[in-house]
């Protein structure tokens, strides 16, 4: 279709056969950092949060069925003593907001579960760990043991590691961007295999990643991550990791962040990045956010779209998904601002000439078979 015909029915929302499509489907997000809000701040998004992308009344309006939620324990703030004992913290949170909301939130360990909360009209809450270091502290015998104790609360990816390299390999975010996965990181994806938790490739080094390729015997996830020949950034896929991750089966899920998607806004958001901030963090936090929404000009839907067009021509539609990071960047494109813009996805996608079935494996079930696949023993 005409590119300008395909953004006048994304302007207009969905049509009515694209709502029904969206509202059938199983839509799976696989990251997003709401965690921290109810964590350290005590948001109960049971209720509308007007400072969240993500919260049940808007997740429900949305159509999202399941949401992975970041368990993610940010290195400078708390001391490596204390990191997975935060990771537990932050687990409790989330199984305590389930408990307290049983009719709208449900913590599901499997497929056939999330499967199952969705007939139920029920939103499904999965957990994945971001950043091997919340494995620690202790030796490496201590972190496995941490890594099983994990998977038996509930944890069913693990990004190897944060923008920090750790002692499963190397980061893209630090000077590590040169070394792959280390000997131990190496028997971390084995037990992870073993575990049934999905090895996550997003924020690791372009070694660790092709390292981590070869060790998995099972499908692994960039749970959020783009692609880099859109935006030629080290947190992106590039094409021949794309067929890379096809051909292990696994599945590359777009992020949603604005500097994600272009170059131009990934500079200027960088910038803003790089100020000097006083005060507690989540001032620190409201400050990067409001300066990244200033920056002009914003991408549009149309961008996150081309990404994931991109990500379907190159690995293929079986190995395309959505990984937000909502609430985690500080500005997403023009009608994605939150979750509840989600139908705005399937409408473009339809309007790209993609067909029913694959946009359902784009919204959430090719997910779903990475989840079984890890599952199988």
């Amino acid at each position: 279709m005409h590119a300008l015909c395909a953004a006048l029915l994304v302007a207009a929302g969905p049509a009515p056969a694209d709502d029904v499509l969206h509202r059938q489907a199983i839509v799976v997000d696989t990251h997003a950092d709401t965690t921290q809000f109810i964590a350290y701040r005590g948001f109960d998004i049971a209720r509308p949060q007007p400072e969240a992308q993500v919260d049940l009344p808007k997740a429900a309006a949305g159509g999202l069925d399941a949401q992975f939620f970041s368990i993610f324990v940010l290195p400078m703030r708390f001391k490596p003593a204390e990191w997975y004992g935060e990771a537990v913290h932050q687990i409790d949170a989330i199984d305590k907001l389930a408990r307290d909301n049983p009719t709208k939130l449900r913590v599901a360990r499997t497929a056939a579960e999330v499967r199952a909360n969705a007939s139920a009209g029920v939103i499904s809450a999965l957990y994945g760990l971001e950043g091997g270091h919340a494995l620690g502290p202790g030796d490496h015998a201590a972190q496995l043991e941490h890594l099983r104790a994990l998977a038996a609360r509930g944890v069913r990816y693990m990004t190897l590691t944060w923008t920090n390299s750790n002692d499963i390999g190397g980061s893209c975010g630090d000077a590590g961007d040169i070394h792959g996965l280390s000997p131990f990181g190496a028997d971390v994806v084995k037990e992870m295999n073993r575990l049934g938790v999905v090895v996550d490739v997003s924020h690791v080094s372009d070694p660790t990643f092709w390292d981590a390729i070869r060790a998995s015997t099972k499908p692994v996830l960039a749970t959020h991550s783009s692609a880099r020949a859109l935006t030629n950034i080290p947190r992106n896929m590039t094409d021949a990791m794309l067929k890379a991750v096809a051909a292990n089966g696994g599945a590359v899920c777009v992020n949603f962040g604005s500097a994600f998607l272009d170059d131009a806004f990934h500079t200027a958001e960088g910038a803003v990045w790089a100020k000097k901030r006083t005060g507690p963090p989540w001032e620190a936090w409201r400050q990067i956010r409001a300066d990244a929404r200033a920056i002009e000009p914003k991408v549009p839907l149309a961008r996150l779209l081309d990404h994931i067009q991109h990500v379907a021509k190159v690995a293929g539609v079986d190995h395309t998904c959505l990984g937000s990071d909502f609430d985690g960047v500080p500005v997403t494109p023009v009608g994605m601002e939150d979750v509840s813009k989600l139908p705005a996805i399937t409408a473009g996608l339809r309007a790209r000439g993609f067909s029913p079935a694959d946009v359902e494996k784009i919204l959430g079930g090719n997910v779903l078979r990475v989840l079984e696949a890890n599952e199988k023993k």
